[in-house]
């Protein structure tokens, strides 16, 4: 079947759309002196009686919270291929920071297992108060490949730790997965463009994301009125030669991914579309 001519092919979209990478970027005038000065004396209530620092900044999110739960599945075309799941089980004390956990796991179903089986998870552990990442650590095995990567950030000093190298970072830089919890934080509009920064593996990727229009789709978890965004890189990276990525978040302060497209190429041939699809909401308000 051509949807197995590559491994990557197969389940890269589960973690590039569910991750949808997106990154924070902060002014230029504004530095991590600046900020932790400004929210010095900021309090911030904890089940652990373990130190509190004070935050490097404050962004202020009504999108998500601990208990939050999605569930997608993934096909390409018709065919329902395996599901992916994002979600808040905790929040912990990081070094002294509220971080929440997340994580997100992506297996294939019982079919498609017979021929390349798929259990991906990834953490991350993202600052409560700043929304940035502190640490990002991803468990691949996807048929016979196995590969375990973990990244920390010392956001003091802007570097990133990773298994081969120290890189220099941008301020509150994001992880993959970090990314796109920032990035529902935020508030555009139709015909916006952000500019942003993120890290993953042993480079520093420079993305525009596009805000493109409005649009209601229907889904399994339901209707939805949504905002279209697209992640666009401006360089060479990961997006190189993959095609577009659709994202379709909802159009209110909670911006759930809803669905998620993408075309995979090899050596320049589409094999078509892949969909990440939202099947089920647990632990939102509202929904």
């Amino acid at each position: 079947m051509i949807f197995f001519t590559s491994r990557k092919a197969l389940f890269t979209i589960i973690f590039m759309l569910s991750f949808a990478v997106l990154s924070a970027q902060v002014k230029d005038d504004e530095t991590l002196e600046a900020i932790f000065a400004a929210n010095e004396n900021t309090t911030v209530k904890t089940d652990s009686n373990e130190e509190i620092l004070p935050p490097l900044r404050i962004i202020e999110n009504n999108a998500f919270d601990v208990g939050e739960h999605l569930l997608f599945s993934i096909r390409y075309g018709p065919i329902v291929a395996g599901k992916s799941s994002m979600s808040i089980p905790k929040l912990i004390n990081l070094d002294g920071h509220p971080t929440f956990h997340i994580q997100t796991k992506a297996w294939s179903n019982r079919f498609f297992s017979k021929f390349f089986k798929v259990e991906d998870q990834a953490d991350s552990y993202i600052d409560q108060r700043g929304i940035f990442s502190w640490k990002f650590e991803k468990k691949i095995r996807e048929g016979r490949y196995k590969k375990n990567k973990k990244y920390i950030y010392d956001q003091y000093n802007h570097l990133a730790y990773t298994p081969k190298d120290t890189l220099e970072i941008q301020p509150f830089v994001q992880d993959v997965l970090s990314a796109l919890y920032f990035i529902r934080t935020q508030q555009f509009e139709p015909g916006d463009t952000l500019q942003v920064e993120n890290q993953s593996d042993s480079k520093v990727y420079p993305l525009n994301v596009i805000i493109h229009k409005r649009e209601t789709v229907k889904v399994k978890a339901g209707k939805f009125k949504c905002i279209v965004v697209e992640p666009v890189l401006r360089g060479e990276g990961i997006f190189k030669a993959k095609g577009r990525i659709i994202v379709h978040m909802t159009d209110d302060e909670k911006k759930i991914p809803v669905l998620m497209t993408t075309k995979i190429y090899i050596k320049g041939f589409s094999l078509g579309g892949i969909v990440a699809e939202l099947e089920k909401i647990e632990g939102i308000p509202g929904y």
